[in-house]
């Protein structure tokens, strides 16, 4: 069986090596959804396909890049939010002098390098026109609408089938009062949650790599001219909403309302319409169930946990006072460390335990390696300030160049601006999530980062473009940009 696999495989990627040499772009999609369906994560640990033969994927926009930089002549592209990845590299390699265990240092800033810095390069120097760009939006609100509807198809069937891991499925315990049990012998029925996991085999991470199209899909059913295609743009945004219901993630609904409080401030929806919200709620609870009502329940208690401790222990489900745990020790380890940290990847393997038994900021006892929980308090206790900083500023300079472009096109060229505008709020929606969760599987975020960038530089406006002797764009590429909308 892997043998024919493997036969499969390099039949299949002879031909789309073939392609991505005759037509680049196809090389690019092709790339995109591959890495955001994570097919070849699921290959290894499923179908047991070798290391390497996953990493060739690389191949398939790595031979487009050759192509614009090395046949056409295309100037290659490296910007400031480039060189400030290069910083927050050099401010890893800096923690890592002092990292406890060298061989985790290395493999985490190995990750970093290939899929953080080497993605970003080649997306935006392989995504250079807008009509390329907007492909790549529709295969990574595709792929959404996929794994979204594969979730619902469960949810609705019951079926057992995980569609060759594409559609995971998260089983685990709750109390079916709604309340946990407190003391001695205590018991409380318990019940089993079946949450969508998707491709990644979590449903929290499932439901920030959906949440992060949902703006994509919205403001291309606005921007889109064809009937056809705004419906499409409709459908994928409900089949998203769906699937991220099916996750029952606490973080994800919160990112929702951060969601659409920026689309209202932002003209985009109405805030008469922000009544409509309690519509939404009510269809969330009938296709996620009492589940997701008992999950947002708990949540209720954080208040009284961060004021005074928790007057009952019991109001709050184990996960969130064991997150709390978990952030604040992620805290205090920048707090003793806080120019360099401590290395990449040091805090959960050798830190995380040693500081989760503080009884002046423990919740929850824990007695197993934890990571932070929280991308932010994790980075700053890793890489200390000067990590921290230099990330944060990458994010925030295509973010402002984003908002600059937007407020240029807004005028002269809407569709543009909604362009623009969607990428800021799947950064917003990200990084909202990221309150909640650290950074795993990063090559999404990178890869949602490295589109941003390269929408920047395609929505430059003309008195900004670089005077250099080698063209941005050839004029043929600059008519069909024109003609894109």
């Amino acid at each position: 069986m892997i043998k024919l696999l493997l036969l499969a495989a390099g039949m299949g990627g002879i031909f789309l090596l073939v392609g991505a040499l005759v037509v680049p772009e196809a090389g690019t999609l092709t790339f995109l959804w591959v890495l955001y369906m994570n097919v070849v994560a699921i290959a290894s640990q499923v179908y047991h396909i070798p290391a390497w033969v996953g990493g060739g994927v690389i191949v398939l926009i790595a031979i487009p890049f050759g192509v614009y930089v090395f046949l056409r002549g295309h100037r290659l592209i490296l910007d400031s939010p480039f060189a400030w990845m290069l910083a927050f590299l050099a401010a890893s390699l800096l923690s890592t002098t002092i990292a406890r265990d060298r061989g985790v240092a290395f493999q985490w800033l190995f990750t970093y390098v290939s899929e953080g810095l080497l993605l970003y390069l080649l997306v935006i120097n392989t995504i250079r026109v807008l009509p390329v760009l907007r492909r790549a939006l529709w295969v990574l609100i595709s792929a959404g609408s996929v794994l979204a509807c594969l979730s619902l198809f469960q949810g609705v069937t019951g079926s057992g089938s995980q569609f060759g891991g594409l559609a995971q499925r998260n089983i685990e315990g709750y109390p079916a009062s709604g309340q946990l049990a407190s003391g001695q012998g205590a018991r409380v029925p318990v019940r089993l949650g079946n949450r969508a996991a998707g491709p990644i085999g979590d449903p929290n991470r499932y439901a920030q790599i959906l949440i992060v199209l949902l703006p994509m899909a919205l403001l291309r059913m606005r921007a889109e001219q064809r009937r056809a295609l705004k419906l499409l743009a409709g459908l994928a945004a409900l089949l998203i909403l769906g699937g991220i219901a099916l996750t029952y993630s606490r973080g994800a609904l919160l990112a929702l309302g951060f969601l659409a409080l920026a689309m209202a401030a932002l003209r985009y929806i109405r805030w008469r319409d922000l009544l409509l919200a309690p519509v939404v709620a009510i269809a969330f609870a009938v296709i996620a169930g009492p589940r997701l009502l008992q999950r947002i329940d708990t949540a209720s208690a954080v208040p009284d946990l961060l004021q005074n401790g928790g007057s009952d222990p019991s109001e709050a489900d184990g996960a969130i006072r064991g997150r709390l745990t978990e952030m604040l020790a992620a805290f205090a380890v920048y707090r003793d460390y806080p120019i360099i940290g401590v290395g990449p990847g040091q805090f959960a393997p050798i830190y995380s335990v040693e500081y989760m038994d503080d009884r002046d900021i423990a919740f929850r006892a824990l007695d197993r390696t934890r990571r932070a929980h929280n991308l932010y308090l994790e980075l700053a206790a890793e890489t200390g300030t000067l990590g921290i900083v230099a990330f944060l500023v990458i994010v925030g300079v295509v973010c402002h160049r984003l908002w600059r472009a937007r407020r240029f096109w807004l005028r002269t060229h809407p569709p543009s601006a909604d362009l623009a505008t969607s990428f800021l709020l799947c950064l917003m929606a990200y990084l909202t999530t990221a309150l909640f969760l650290h950074l795993s599987y990063q090559r999404y975020y990178w890869l949602l980062l490295a589109l941003a960038g390269a929408a920047v530089h395609i929505l430059r406006p003309p008195t900004e473009q670089p005077a250099t002797s080698g063209r941005l764009l050839p004029r043929r590429e600059r008519q069909r940009a024109a003609q894109a909308w």
